[in-house]
């Protein structure tokens, strides 16, 4: 007894140390990579893809099977209103007449007669010589697999793609949000103190005025904020195959602006600004998109599917041979056999001669499918190098940008608080005031566009290259 009160004891001991830590520990929150993770496993348009890759899979184990021998198997069960008879064939000596009865030995017989039958074939064909139709037919289908796999990788990365510019619409639109409540609190403080001034007889109506309205329109864009955060976790969720109304801890994929000298600042932004532009890395960063978008894979594989099929419509004018093995039965008594099963082996022949330009015209009409092809991926390549040549100067253009906007964080706080201090002194206006907080709003939402910007060209370059 006293065992088990003390067992019970460090049992609950135990579970409050635990209970403890569970609630201290901070939770991871949510990064991109667990975002991708649960997309790639989640996301019905994606099965979807999956669903028509393997398809294809099926449709070429069904063009080898054309290799392998097909059995079949004809039976007939046939009824005559007037039994057949017919003399001179009855059974031989030892044999058996139409009613079952022994024949008379040495007699010719008196014949047979017979109202039912059934005659069976069960034969295996195997094709010997088919002019190439059914290896042409399973080199297209080969390539057809490899198409589908190259637009399966294609749909990966564009899910990639889209889950992260949604994600990140989250975190920009969050950063948005807080920098409008920021606004929102900086006007209500200033019209406080405003309204302060006029109790006082220090400052005038209109100053209060236009303070209110100013914050007036300050909550309205807190409340547009929080609607687009609202949808921004939508379309979130939505690639993610979760509630629409979940949310969850993101981590930042950004740091927060720095609080730094703004002549350190100014010189970091002249520093960048001065660094030339490196044409030899986006021109391998071309070639390499050329060698590994699956774009122009499946593009590829398709032309070559299409060629494949136009070589197997042309292999209708060739000579078809199949062997072919039967075992037969029958039970006609009235057929001069003596046996009612027997086995047959031949070989079949089938070759067409004129088909008035059909197989033809199927052959030309895959080569130009092909030739189509061919033609679109050379369109897609001139636009996949204009598409990664963007993508990169996006990326120079948003590296740029953020020393930039970080120095103006720095110099829009400063600028709002020597505003606010000459306005409380009276030796400077309220629309200082207001225009030295738009300012200061103007500037943050610059850096964190900036900020966020970068990222999605950076993501947008890896897309472009295939390696997201």
């Amino acid at each position: 007894m006293l065992h088990d009160r003390w067992f019970r004891s460090v049992l609950r001991k135990v579970g409050f140390a635990l209970a403890v830590v569970v609630t201290i520990a901070p939770a991871r929150g949510e990064d991109l990579q667990d975002a991708w993770q649960i997309a790639l496993s989640a996301n019905q348009q994606l099965r979807s893809t999956r669903q028509t890759s393997e398809a294809t899979g099926f449709d070429l184990a069904a063009a080898r099977s054309e290799l392998l021998p097909k059995i079949q198997a004809l039976t007939a069960e046939a009824y005559l209103f007037r039994p057949l008879s017919l003399s001179g064939f009855g059974s031989s000596a030892g044999g058996t007449d139409g009613t079952g009865g022994s024949s008379s030995g040495g007699s010719q017989g008196k014949g047979v007669s017979q109202s039912d039958f059934t005659f069976s074939v069960v034969a295996a064909t195997v094709p010997i010589y088919t002019g190439g139709r059914i290896r042409n037919t399973i080199q297209a289908n080969r390539y057809q697999v490899n198409a589908a796999r190259a637009d399966e990788f294609r749909a990966v990365l564009d899910l990639k793609l889209d889950v992260a510019r949604s994600y990140v619409a989250i975190l920009r639109a969050g950063r948005t949000l807080g920098v409008a409540r920021s606004n929102v609190q900086s006007l209500a403080a200033h019209a406080r103190d405003v309204g302060n001034l006029v109790q006082q007889g220090r400052g005038i109506r209109n100053d209060l005025l236009a303070a209110q309205v100013a914050l007036a329109n300050a909550r309205q864009r807190e409340i547009l904020n929080r609607n687009q955060l609202s949808i921004a976790w939508a379309t979130y969720n939505r690639y993610l195959n979760r509630p629409l109304a979940m949310t969850a801890p993101l981590q930042d994929l950004s740091v927060p602006p720095p609080s730094r000298d703004p002549a350190d600042l100014a010189a970091e932004a002249a520093r960048s600004e001065s660094e030339p532009l490196n044409e030899e890395e986006v021109t391998a960063l071309i070639d390499r998109a050329l060698h590994d978008r699956p774009e122009l894979v499946g593009l590829t594989e398709q032309a070559r599917a299409y060629d494949a099929r136009a070589a197997a419509e042309l292999a209708a004018f060739k000579p078809q041979a199949s062997l072919v093995v039967a075992n037969i039965y029958q039970n006609a008594r009235f057929l001069p056999s003596s046996t009612q099963e027997n086995g047959a082996a031949g070989v079949f022949l089938n070759w067409t001669l004129f088909d008035g330009g059909k197989a033809r015209r199927r052959s030309l009409a895959q080569e130009r499918r092909g030739m189509s092809a061919v033609s679109q991926r050379a369109d897609l390549a001139t636009a996949i190098a204009l598409q990664v040549r963007s993508a990169w100067l996006d990326t120079q253009e948003t590296r740029l940008r953020i020393p930039v906007t970080r120095a103006a964080i720095v110099q829009g706080e400063e600028n709002l608080r020597v505003a606010r201090s000459r306005y409380l002194q009276q030796r400077g206006t309220n629309t200082e005031v207001l225009d030295a907080e738009s300012l200061r709003v103007q500037s943050y939402d610059n850096f964190y566009n900036a900020t966020y910007d970068a990222v999605l060209a950076d993501f947008e370059l890896h897309r472009a290259i295939a390696d997201l």
